[in-house]
């Protein structure tokens, strides 16, 4: 596709490409087209702006071009060196604007006299690093302060703004002898022509909050700062963001999209020409595949927030919102696109994406592409349409449920209940009752006309998906408080249409799950993230937090909590995942956000190390389990505000909840004690003071975050204590009085009473025979201990295989019931008998 070096020659450049040929018709003095251009000095620039403008624009783009035919530049580098030429001409248009305002009005300067610039942002191909030959520029002006000028004429900063805006295009947009330097075009700023040409950045951030409009979002995807107050124009992206990258995935760009895509086709046909742009298999249907994924997942997922087609393509690749081959087919295609409509654009000089219809045109077009004949072009453009098209067709096409569901069902109709008893409801008359009052308190919230538009569609569908599911007449309710709980962001109402899997899969999860629905239904984001079929197994992603946002922080590490903890159970409840692998994956979510909480109020190398006991530390969280917390410090004095603090943001009330309860009544002395011990103090304490108890406690504690010499500091107390030589009789007697005064003092359900006899005789056996197996404290979690106090002798196998078995039906068992709205019975007699004889073998007693 590009032609090799040695078969390119000037006068070879000039007959095929217009461009170059006017170019240098305009200025004969040109360089060789291989050399670069040197930017222009600013005392050349302001004697002759005019001339030196194009003259630098017109050459530097041969030259571009040259490298582009040469096989030296791909398309992404092409792209950048126009888009850089075209920042390069804007700013040196705004210093000769700036200096032609300044000749009758001044300097413009603020209240502590520093100059105020005007901020120019580049939006569309310019703002993406894309611009081809003859693109237009596609900006808007704001600027930020207040101030006056400083001469004769006094201006305040806007009117002062203005003259330097029109100035600029001025200067850059006006055809002369030279031709012109850029088409510019600046209607995409707020209200287009009819609105003011240069912006302040709170009038525009005030527009965007309350008048911006969804083609806008896509408008300032692209966006970036280009010429003259840089900074400003950055402070205006980041308050504008929310606009453009929303929290919540906005499904309802589904339908806008499908309907512009009509209208290309439509407007494609009226063509004499094929549109290699606009046409429904083109460049910019390439485009909306990528960014459609950036306005839909922008606000969750950051790293698509990046300007550029190819950029967005490679982001939405690397979170595997479109696979590999696909992404792949659609590089190739977009980068022959747009080497095709660059090269287009030289040869007539002219800005356009039709491809020609004379022979010659298309012979020299072909040649220009690399190929011998305009067929063996044409055959080469089909093929990478084709693929676009097919790529467009399956992301946008109508859902397939479309036709097949039943009509009349929403708005409640009144034979709604003869309708309902069709669906196989066995209660039609409560199932329509519910139906009726929900639509009267959906009509008293007044609702959108797009959002009843989108309840007309899905809540046949939604009835449909669930009377196949047992007990539909139940389950119903549950599910009309999700809509009407999700109807104001009717986004999510699209989401649930648009995706058919995705309303078959919530209505399956409702019916398997009772505390999982009531999950979705207080924090219906958690659709966004779980039910959408394009991810898998995996955590989600963590959010950026930054303790200079620490509210907005918190709340993102809130939902990321919830999104896990749903994530897990829903692998659960397809046994994608064991209870162990749950627990793990619970515990892994809980020392995260530890971590990041850590992050958020302390500087590296503090001196605090967080100590995970208990279920934390055993790494066998559930989903209800607290975390049990002790904090040690090296040095004085304690870090107690940073522990305070940590224990407060995790307990902070959120809108989804809690992060996690903390106990920390398992430090030294427990509530009588320091919150946070001085790590020798901690050892001296094991070592000399603490109970039995504490040292079983200390068997599943570990170091979870903060400072690593603490964590070493920390490993070595607690091998020295545990691996003390002990006695077994003393040791045995306080772990079964123990255990005594729990079952007298505490409810447990049998499961739970299970799981802790199986614990104590595991953590029996560590303290008995750590000294001598000192393996035994390498690992916290029970069955693991049991099997290796079945290599130290200290259980027999078939004792050790038998607490293993019965350690395993009860995590299973306690999981499922816990998760599912229906649990087959657990059986667990057997498993009770086994772990009773254990006990009387260990512990002399009947457990």
């Amino acid at each position: 596709m590009k032609r090799p070096v040695h078969e390119l020659t000037p006068g070879w450049l000039a007959a095929h490409c217009r461009f170059v040929d006017e170019t240098w018709r305009r200025f004969p003095d040109h360089p060789d087209p291989s050399v670069s251009v040197r930017r222009p000095a600013e005392d050349e620039l302001l004697a002759q702006p005019e001339i030196t403008l194009r003259r630098y624009r017109q050459l530097q783009s041969v030259h571009i071009l040259w490298q582009d035919l040469a096989g030296m530049s791909d398309i992404a580098t092409t792209g950048c060196a126009i888009s850089a030429l075209a920042r390069d001409c804007l700013e040196l248009a705004l210093v000769a604007a700036e200096h032609q305002v300044q000749k009758n009005c001044g300097e413009l300067r603020d209240d502590r006299d520093r100059p105020l610039r005007l901020a120019v942002l580049g939006l569309g191909k310019l703002g993406g690093n894309e611009l081809n030959f003859n693109s237009d520029i596609d900006i808007v002006f704001v600027h930020d302060g207040k101030g006056e000028s400083t001469g004769p004429r006094r201006l305040d900063a806007g009117r002062y703004h203005q003259l330097v805006a029109r100035e600029l295009i001025r200067l850059l947009d006006t055809v002369t002898s030279h031709g012109r330097v850029w088409i510019v075009d600046a209607r995409l700023r707020p209200f287009g022509d009819a609105g003011a040409l240069v912006w302040s950045l709170l009038a525009m951030e005030q527009y965007f909050l309350t008048e911006g409009r969804t083609w806008e979002r896509y408008a300032w995807l692209k966006a970036a700062p280009v010429a003259g107050d840089l900074d400003a124009g950055k402070r205006l992206l980041a308050a504008i963001e929310p606009f453009i990258y929303r929290r919540y995935l906005d499904y309802g760009i589904f339908d806008s999209l499908r309907e512009l895509h009509a209208r290309i086709e439509a407007g494609t046909r009226s063509h004499s020409g094929r549109d290699i742009k606009r046409g429904p298999d083109g460049i910019r249907a390439a485009e909306f595949l990528v960014q459609s994924q950036q306005i839909l997942r922008g606000g969750r997922d950051r790293m698509l927030r990046v300007a550029g087609f190819l950029p967005g393509l490679e982001a939405c690749a690397a979170l595997g919102l479109i696979e590999a081959e696909p992404a792949r087919e659609l590089q190739q295609a977009y980068g022959f696109l747009r080497i095709l409509e660059n090269r287009l654009q030289a040869m007539t000089g002219r800005q356009g994406h039709h491809l020609p219809c004379e022979t010659e045109s298309l012979q020299c077009l072909a040649e220009l592409m690399g190929h011998a004949d305009p067929a063996a072009l044409d055959k080469e453009i089909a093929g990478h349409q084709a693929r676009i098209g097919a790529r467009f067709s399956e992301r946008f096409r109508a859902p397939a449920n479309e036709t097949a569901v039943p009509t009349g069902l929403w708005p409640p109709q009144d034979d709604l209940g003869e309708q309902l008893t069709r669906l196989g409801f066995e209660n039609p008359d409560e199932a329509a009752k519910s139906l009726v009052q929900l639509d009267k308190r959906l009509t008293r919230r007044n609702l959108s006309a797009e959002g009843h538009r989108r309840l007309e569609r899905l809540l046949p569908e939604l009835l449909l998906a669930t009377a196949a599911e047992p007990g539909a007449d139940a389950l119903l309710p549950e599910l009309l408080r999700l809509i009407e709980q999700i109807s104001r962001r009717s986004s999510y109402l699209s989401l649930l249409h648009e995706r058919p899997q995705t309303l078959t899969r919530l209505v399956r999860v409702f019916s398997l799950s009772e505390r999982v629905s009531a999950w979705i239904t207080e924090a219906p984001q958690l659709l966004d993230d779980l039910l959408d079929p394009i991810h898998g197994l995996d955590l989600p992603a963590l959010p950026a937090s930054s303790s200079d946002e620490l509210e907005e922080s918190l709340n993102g590490l809130g939902r990321w909590r919830q999104a896990g903890f749903l994530r897990t159970a829903l692998a659960e409840l397809d046994e994608r995942i064991t209870p162990v692998e749950a627990a793990e994956r619970l515990s892994l979510i809980a020392e995260t956000i530890l971590a990041e909480v850590l992050r958020l109020l302390d500087p590296p190398d503090s001196d605090i190390a967080v100590i995970g006991y208990g279920n934390l530390g055993a790494r066998a969280l559930h989903y209800e389990s607290d975390l049990d917390l002790v904090f040690l410090h090296g040095t004085d004095p304690p870090p107690l505000r940073i522990a305070q603090r940590l224990i407060s943001l995790m307990q902070m009330p959120l809108p989804g909840g809690r992060l996690f309860e903390i106990d920390t009544r398992l430090r030294p002395n427990g509530r009588a004690g320091m919150l946070i011990s001085r790590v020798d103090s901690f050892g001296n304490y094991q070592d000399k003071q603490a109970w039995t108890w504490e040292h079983q406690a200390l068997i599943r504690a570990r170091w979870v975050n903060g400072s690593q010499a603490l964590q070493d500091r920390f490993e070595r107390i607690r091998q020295h204590v545990l691996c003390q030589q002990r006695d077994s009789h003393r040791v045995l007697t306080d772990l079964a009085d123990m255990r005594a005064r729990q079952q007298r003092d505490r409810s447990e359900t049998p499961i739970k009473g299970l799981m802790t006899d199986i614990q104590y005789i595991a953590e029996a056996g560590v303290l008995c025979q750590a000294a001598k197996s000192p393996e035994l404290i390498e690992v916290r979690r029970s069955d693991r201990q049991i099997d290796l106090l079945r290599r130290s002798g200290w259980l027999t196998g078939e004792q050790a295989s038998g607490l293993i078995e019965a350690w395993n039906e009860a995590i299973q068992a306690r999981h499922i019931c816990w998760l599912q709205r229906h649990p087959d019975d657990v059986d667990l007699s057997a498993a009770r008998r086994t772990v009773s004889a254990v006990w009387q073998s260990c512990f002399g007693r009947s457990g």
